[in-house]
C-alpha cells in the first residue's frame, strides 16, 4: 500500500444510529436515524473484528453507546458500508493490518485519499447551533451533531453551545434559511438588531 502523504489526516467513521421503541413487544424504529462518531471505536478494534462485523448485530451495535445520548430502549446501528467507505474497500476481507495500523496513526492510503476527495459531500449534512447568551445561530455543513458543534466551538471561542439541529434536506430550502438565519446572526453580532 502506498501513502500519498505522510501526514495526519483527520477522517471520522460516521455511523447510522437508528432508536427504537419497544412496541408490542418488537423493536420498532423511532424518530429519525441518526449519524454517529465511531472512530475511536473503530480503531479499537482487532481486524477479526472488523472482518466479522454485520448490521443488526452486537457487534456493529457496540460502536454507539445509546445511554451517553440519552436513548435507553433498543437501537441498531448500521456499520458495515461505513467502515467499507472509510477504509475504501468493497468487502470487509480486503480491509488489512496495514490499513488498519495506518488508520491508527492517522494516515490515509492513495486509494482512501481518492475516494474521500471525491465525495467529500457525502456524509456532510446541514446543521444549525445555537450559542451564546443571546441565543445566536450558526449554520455549517457537518458530519454529526458532535462535529458541528465542535465548528460552531472553534468559530466562537468561549461561547456556550445551548443545542443543536439538523436542517430538514430539502436543499434549496435549508441553504435559504441558513443564509438568513446566518445574516441575522451577523447583524445581532454587529449590534444592528437585538435578540428577542
Amino acid at each position: 500500500m502506498t501513502i500519498k502523504q505522510d501526514i495526519r489526516i483527520q477522517r471520522r467513521l460516521l455511523v447510522t444510529f437508528v432508536p427504537q421503541a419497544w412496541i408490542n413487544d418488537m423493536a420498532i424504529p423511532i424518530g429519525k436515524p441518526e449519524l454517529k462518531d465511531a472512530t475511536t471505536h473503530l480503531l479499537q478494534l482487532s481486524l477479526a473484528e472488523i472482518h466479522g462485523l454485520k448490521d443488526k448485530d452486537a457487534s456493529s451495535d457496540e460502536f454507539v453507546d445509546a445511554i451517553a445520548w440519552a436513548h435507553y430502549g433498543p437501537y441498531e446501528v448500521q456499520a458495515v458500508e461505513a467502515v467499507k467507505y472509510y477504509f475504501a474497500v468493497q468487502d470487509l476481507r480486503e480491509i488489512t493490518q496495514e490499513m488498519l495500523d495506518e488508520a491508527r496513526l492517522g494516515l490515509l492510503s492513495e486509494q482512501a485519499q481518492v475516494q474521500h476527495q471525491t465525495h467529500p459531500e457525502s456524509a456532510l449534512e446541514h446543521w444549525i447551533v445555537t450559542y451564546g447568551e443571546g441565543a445566536l445561530m450558526f449554520s455549517c455543513q457537518a458530519e454529526g451533531i458532535g462535529h458541528a458543534i465542535e465548528q460552531c466551538e472553534n468559530a466562537n471561542p468561549g461561547e456556550t453551545v445551548l443545542g443543536a439541529f439538523l436542517v430538514p434536506s430539502t436543499s434549496d430550502h435549508a441553504n435559504a434559511m441558513a443564509a438568513n438565519l446566518q445574516r441575522a446572526n451577523n447583524a445581532i453580532t454587529a449590534g444592528e438588531l437585538t435578540p428577542v
